[in-house]
């Protein structure tokens, strides 16, 4: 396994930590069921059936809809074709949620099979650099249009003022997040913040990268092309909506648009802020519950949706993560074959 899958077990403190934040997630997990009514669960588990399988293609489509954001900041079409690079951006994705890598080991995954690719390094990193920044941008924004839609419906009163307040501080989050990288230079950024972390839990920090500054602020100045690439990740975030509004019609739980939208959003931004935890792993159900209560939906039906959510995550992301794995097998056979003429 690269560097990245080995982080965690580098250092013996971190894998203990991470062995003890999945067992606590799976024990929050156990407690919900056993506090809810395992019978009362797996009911609404049962009338979905194997028509949850059909969440498996969907979440392909939803997945090769949100790439094409990524796919317009890379603009290359020749050597990167548009399946493989819904696959890279699934591997990424697994990686992320699966891994205890703190959400940033599937990015350098992904910008290390580009490479194999014969993809320049600047241009593969400063992709991925932009399209996280984009996807952070917009993620602030839709968790506090959740929020907002979500306060009167839990019955929290919430002035004006204070609204208005919270939209100025995302605003400034970002704002800052894209100044640092302009004042200082990205690549001196990445290596202070995430280059510290990632040598924090074992990893080796990051390479450096020439001329990746540019080709940052290059794709900055790009406007059309960001637009395209916030499009597509709307698109995306669209899409996990229908994931959980098939769910739900699968078990037969009535939800409204707006409570689709406020799961999606806000589901996504615990998940974020869980990354300390593999797949967030009771945090998401735990998510799904607290959301519940606020918006007068049944727990357990809420809990039911969430299980439903988990095995397909399972059921996509381990067997992408095995073909990344096997994948890096065939480079590692390819390249021993080929030096071994050389050794000889």
């Amino acid at each position: 396994m690269p560097d990245v899958g080995r982080m965690a077990a580098h250092r013996p403190w971190t894998a203990g930590a991470v062995a003890l934040m999945a067992a606590s997630g799976l024990a929050l997990t156990v407690w919900l069921l056993e506090r809810l009514g395992w019978a009362h669960v797996m009911a609404f588990l049962a009338r979905a059936g194997l028509g949850l399988v059909w969440l498996i293609p969907l979440r392909v489509v939803v997945a090769a809809t949100e790439v094409r954001g990524w796919g317009a900041l890379l603009r290359i079409r020749r050597r990167i074709s548009w399946p493989l690079l819904v696959w890279l951006g699934m591997v990424r994705d697994a990686v992320n949620t699966f891994l205890p890598v703190a959400r940033v080991g599937g990015e350098l995954v992904a910008i290390r099979l580009l490479r194999l690719r014969g993809v320049n390094i600047t241009t593969a990193s400063a992709s991925v650099i932009v399209e996280t920044s984009v996807t952070l941008a917009l993620q602030i924004v839709i968790t506090l249009c959740g929020i907002i839609v979500m306060l009167p419906m839990a019955g929290i009163g919430a002035s004006l003022p204070m609204l208005l307040a919270s939209l100025t501080a995302a605003a400034a989050v970002v704002a800052v997040f894209v100044a640092i990288q302009v004042r200082i230079g990205l690549a001196e950024f990445a290596n202070r913040t995430l280059g510290r972390v990632l040598r924090a839990v074992g990893g080796q920090g990051l390479p450096f990268v020439p001329g990746l500054d540019r080709k940052v602020m290059s794709l900055y100045r790009h406007r059309a092309v960001l637009a395209r690439c916030a499009f597509w990740q709307l698109a995306g975030f669209a899409g996990g909506m229908v994931e959980i509004a098939v769910m739900a019609a699968l078990m037969h739980i009535p939800l409204t648009l707006t409570q689709l939208f406020i799961f999606e959003a806000l589901i996504q931004a615990i998940h974020s802020m869980a990354f300390v935890v593999p797949g967030a792993l009771g945090v998401q159900e735990g998510g799904f519950v607290g959301l519940a209560v606020l918006l007068g939906i049944a727990p357990d039906a809420a809990l039911s949706l969430a299980l439903g959510r988990r095995l397909r995550q399972i059921a996509v992301g381990l067997p992408v993560l095995f073909s990344w794995q096997w994948h890096e097998w065939r480079q590692r056979r390819l390249s021993s074959a080929q030096a071994a003429p050389t050794s000889g």
